[in-house]
C-alpha cells in the first residue's frame, strides 16, 4: 500500500521491491492484499486498546484416567463425565462442577448399589497438590448419579488460574490403579 509515495507494509509480512513487469490487475490485487493486512493489523491493535483488563481463564477440570474406574464385587463404577465452569472474585476462583458416575453390573451379578469414594484434588501450576478432599456416595447398577461439587482456589483475579488443575478420581488402592493402567494401555 502506498501512502504519500512511500511503500507501507504490515508488521506481519515483509515486502521486497519487485522490478519485473507486472500486469496492472496483479498490482491492484497486491495493493488490496496489503491494504487488507494493514487493516486487520489495525483492528487487532484497536481490540487490544479496548480490552485493557486481563481476561483470566478457568482451571483445567478433568477425570484422572487411571482413577476413573472402580471394580468391585457389586459391579463397576465409572466416572463417565464432568462439566464445569468458573467465576472470579477479588481473591479467588470458584469452580462449580457436575460429575456423572455410571454403575454397571458385573457379568452374572444381580445388581444393587455400588458404594464409592472419590476425591477432588487441586494442583498448582507446578502440579503440586495444594488440596485434596474425599467424598462418599453410591451409584445404582444400571443407572447414573450426578454429584455437584464446588471448589474454591485462593487465586487473585490478577493471576490466570488456567494453569491450575482440578482432578477427580476414585480413591483406589495401588493394585486397583495398576489394574486400571493395564486396562487403559492401548486405548
Amino acid at each position: 500500500m502506498e501512502v504519500n509515495g512511500h511503500l507501507m507494509t504490515s508488521p506481519m509480512m515483509t515486502t521486497q521491491p519487485d522490478h519485473s513487469p507486472v500486469p496492472a490487475a496483479r498490482k491492484a490485487a497486491r495493493r488490496m492484499t496489503l491494504a487488507a493486512l494493514a487493516g486487520m493489523g489495525m483492528l487487532t491493535l484497536a481490540g487490544c486498546a479496548e480490552n485493557d483488563a486481563m481476561v483470566a481463564g478457568c482451571p483445567n477440570v478433568g477425570i484422572l484416567r487411571d482413577a476413573g474406574t472402580l471394580r468391585s464385587d457389586q459391579g463397576v463404577a465409572i466416572l463417565s463425565g464432568i462439566l464445569a465452569n468458573c467465576g472470579y472474585d477479588d481473591t479467588s476462583v470458584t469452580i462449580a462442577a457436575n460429575v456423572v458416575i455410571t454403575g454397571r453390573a458385573n457379568e452374572g451379578a444381580a445388581g444393587g448399589t455400588i458404594p464409592v469414594t472419590y476425591f477432588v484434588a487441586v494442583t498448582d501450576p507446578n502440579r503440586n497438590i495444594i488440596s485434596k478432599k474425599s467424598f462418599t456416595t453410591s451409584v445404582t447398577v444400571g443407572s447414573q448419579t450426578q454429584e455437584t461439587l464446588t471448589q474454591v482456589i485462593p487465586v487473585p483475579k490478577t493471576m490466570d488460574a488456567r494453569w491450575f488443575e482440578v482432578l477427580v478420581g476414585f480413591q483406589l488402592t495401588p493394585e486397583q490403579v495398576a489394574a486400571n493402567r493395564n486396562a487403559n494401555e492401548g486405548r
